[in-house]
């Protein structure tokens, strides 16, 4: 007699249902991937962008590094009872120390550049990790679709048979027809998916397929890099960033305080009167009766405060975002690992098993539809699960400022 109730069939789904998850993950060397991927990344012209800028916020920190003031030739004639000629140099001499206040400033500014491109990097290296990770689930998504559609397609073409036997009747030919229908809607999905995600893809990496295959997923971790956020909070590109800020701020304050000071200029002037040598010396000092800087240095404080303050914002925030994305890395790690345990290897033996069960009459034709979905389904949940956490893990690792140590143990892997 054969099984008839939808829980006797997925209590025999459960039985024999799992991915065979080692073809899912058939790939390359972790160390050919890495290299590729940093090669690729490196030739990307948006990587080319991030040094031009970087080089740009450089050199203008050089020309603020510059002295301030430049000697001034004075060239002097006067025809009058007397003929005069002289000719002269003066230099305002930086006796407030402005120009030393400014190159503080300026280490802080090469700093930030430089945490500004790494920053850049680091998130066009996680966009182009994630872009990879999405075409491979869509790849595989688009192969579980083709196979479902192909597999229901030959169903029908037996089931046609039987019914022409007399073995079936007009019901099963028309489940089969429904479901194969489904199929081809799901397989133009996943065909119109798989397109998105190559066109990202190629957006993202100037490339339209991988040359290298994904690392199986049990490589997407390392102990050594899921320390706790205390640890990492210090490495983060945001508050190294914030840090920075404050540090040109305060750099602005003494600049702000130094330019309140009025700085002399002395003068040598040669030529001659009548006849007669003459030598003068020159001094000027500017008075600053209107203009005494300390709203510039009040603006300048104000800043400094506001820096501080959104430092420990941002220290906050940070802390917080560690914590989401180690939290959701470790959570979704366990799902997928726990929906490896419970489907083993029985998901890439199912078919074969389901198809016998259901010619011996055991399993309704409706049941064995059902089952195939069911199939269908646990496979994209495999596949979803594993995208997630591989998605949650560059995530980690981009918050952590990680990415690179990741890349560079993986390419120390055979």
């Amino acid at each position: 007699m054969g099984i008839q109730t939808p829980v006797r069939t997925a209590a025999l789904l459960l039985a024999v249902c799992a991915y065979a998850s080692a073809s899912a993950d058939s790939s390359s060397s972790p160390a050919q991937w890495a290299q590729w991927v940093q090669r690729q990344v490196s030739q990307l012209p948006a990587s080319r962008a991030i040094q031009a800028e970087q080089e740009r916020l450089l050199a203008q920190s050089r020309a603020l590094s510059q002295p301030l003031y430049n000697p001034s030739l004075n060239i002097d004639y006067e025809d009058s009872l007397d003929i005069t000629q002289t000719v002269g140099l003066s230099q305002t001499l930086d006796w407030s120390g402005k120009a030393r206040a400014s190159r503080d400033a300026v280490a802080v500014r090469d700093q930030l550049a430089q945490l500004r491109g790494d920053k850049a990097r680091a998130r066009l290296l996680a966009d182009s990790l994630n872009a990879l990770v999405a075409h491979a689930a869509a790849r595989e998504q688009l192969a579980a679709a083709r196979e479902q559609e192909q597999q229901l397609r030959d169903l029908t073409d037996l089931i046609r048979r039987r019914e022409q036997a007399g073995d079936v009747g007009q019901v099963d030919a028309q489940l089969a027809y429904l479901s194969l229908g489904q199929a081809q809607q799901a397989l133009a999905d996943a065909e119109s998916a798989a397109t998105r995600a190559a066109t990202t893809l190629r957006q993202q990496l100037a490339s339209q397929q991988p040359a290298v295959a994904l690392p199986a997923a049990d490589r997407w971790q390392a102990p050594s890099l899921t320390h706790g956020v205390v640890q990492r909070l210090p490495t983060s590109f945001d508050l190294q960033l914030a840090e920075q800020q404050l540090a040109l701020a305060e750099r602005g304050v003494s600049v702000a305080d130094k330019q309140r000071n009025t700085d002399p200029t002395l003068g040598l002037r040669v030529g001659q009167e009548g006849g007669e040598n003459l030598w003068g010396v020159d001094f000027s000092l500017p008075l600053k009766f209107f203009n005494t800087g300390k709203p510039g240095y009040e603006a300048a404080l104000a800043d400094s405060e506001e820096r501080r303050a959104l430092l420990e914002k941002t220290r906050n925030d940070i802390q917080a975002r560690l914590d989401g994305a180690l939290s959701d890395y470790q959570q979704r790690r366990e799902r997928w690992e726990t929906w490896q345990q419970l489907t083993g290897d029985s998901l890439a033996r199912s078919d074969t098993l389901l198809k016998r069960v259901w010619q011996q009459g055991e399993l309704t034709t409706q049941n064995y539809l059902q089952a195939l979905n069911q199939r269908l389904d646990t496979r994209l949940a495999g596949i979803a699960l594993r995208d997630a956490m591989q998605q949650a893990w560059v995530q980690w690792l981009y918050e952590s400022a990680q990415l690179n140590d990741w890349l560079k143990d993986r390419k120390s892997v055979v």
